[in-house]
């Protein structure tokens, strides 16, 4: 990567923030699949691998060459809205997100932290920073969604320790139509 194309957002004990080039994408690649495996596992177990096969879009496309390849979409249409933590060459962390200048909102999208690395702040390093410059870029809200299993406690921590405080709670509810559960079928009153 040439010295010119490095953006540093910010430093920290010989740790770069940086805009996002190219030939990072392998890695993030890599630590997307590392970081969410565990989030689509539990994800899995809570509606069932029926369900999870039934309402995704792609159901035959394994999830990581679809999240990898959604991500390096956003990258590319998106110039300058991919961050990584970089110590020394290695690749440790990213984030990614949206600027909407015209309703003054950044919408984070997806970040992650390799697990050696977590607990040391660097997820929050990463959110402040991005926070901060969606500031100065005269941005007013800032949103992230996260869900409410355990396995996302360690993100809903981070977004906290970063000031994030207003939340709602949504239910998403899905059912397997062919176990005809109590209450979805006709009855003769319905006909």
């Amino acid at each position: 990567m040439a010295e010119g194309q490095i953006t540093i957002k910010a430093q920290r004990d010989g740790v770069v923030l940086r805009q996002a080039v190219d030939d990072d994408l392998p890695r993030v690649d890599e630590i997307i699949i590392e970081c969410y495996t565990p989030v689509y596992d539990s994800y899995i177990n809570i509606v069932g691998e029926d369900v999870y096969r039934g309402i995704r879009r792609n159901p035959d496309q394994d999830w990581r060459m679809e999240k990898t390849a959604r991500i390096r979409k956003a990258f590319h249409e998106h110039p300058g809205c991919m961050w990584v933590l970089d110590d020394a060459g290695t690749v440790f962390g990213f984030v990614t997100f949206r600027l909407f200048p015209g309703q003054s909102r950044l919408w984070i999208e997806e970040n992650g932290v390799i697990p050696e690395r977590r607990g040391q702040g660097w997820a929050t390093f990463m959110l402040r920073h991005l926070l901060s410059h969606a500031r100065r870029l005269g941005i007013r809200f800032a949103s992230v969604e996260v869900d409410l299993d355990d396995v996302h406690l360690p993100a809903r921590r981070a977004y906290q320790a970063v000031g994030f405080d207003r939340h709602h709670h949504i239910a998403i509810y899905h059912q397997d139509l062919e176990r005809r559960n109590p209450g979805s079928t006709l009855s003769t009153q319905d006909e």
